[in-house]
């Protein structure tokens, strides 16, 4: 389960991040115009749509190359949302599955965000 952190302690991680990121030595994960990415937007609407499902105990999120980048050797990529439910199938290996109701094309930070240091 996710828990509360300090402020702080936070924007510490945040910076270290896209100080690695943004390094001739770090990952170079980038945003579709070129920046460096710092995160991604959820809008509210999307989560309320997920977990409007009963069943769907949280949400999982999962990297994937952005679509219009496909094929291509640069690092865009998305993250793409998906409800996750209780896993009840005898012979399940994980805790959660998909809810099969998926999200992309999240926007990036930069632009749409603000820096939260």
């Amino acid at each position: 389960m996710a828990s509360p952190i300090d402020p702080t302690l936070a924007k510490s991680l945040i910076q270290e991040f896209q100080t690695q990121n943004s390094s001739a030595s770090g990952p170079g994960l980038t945003t579709p115009d070129g920046s460096f990415i710092n995160g991604y937007f959820i809008d509210r609407q999307s989560l309320e749509t997920m977990l409007s499902d009963p069943n769907v105990a949280g949400v999982h999120v999962e990297y994937a190359k952005h679509p219009d980048f496909i094929g291509q050797p640069v690092n865009v990529f998305t993250i793409i949302l998906v409800g996750a439910v209780p896993n009840t199938d005898i012979d399940a290996t994980t805790v959660y599955k998909s809810s099969g109701d998926y999200f992309d094309q999240l926007p990036p930070c930069p632009p749409i965000c603000c820096n939260l240091l």
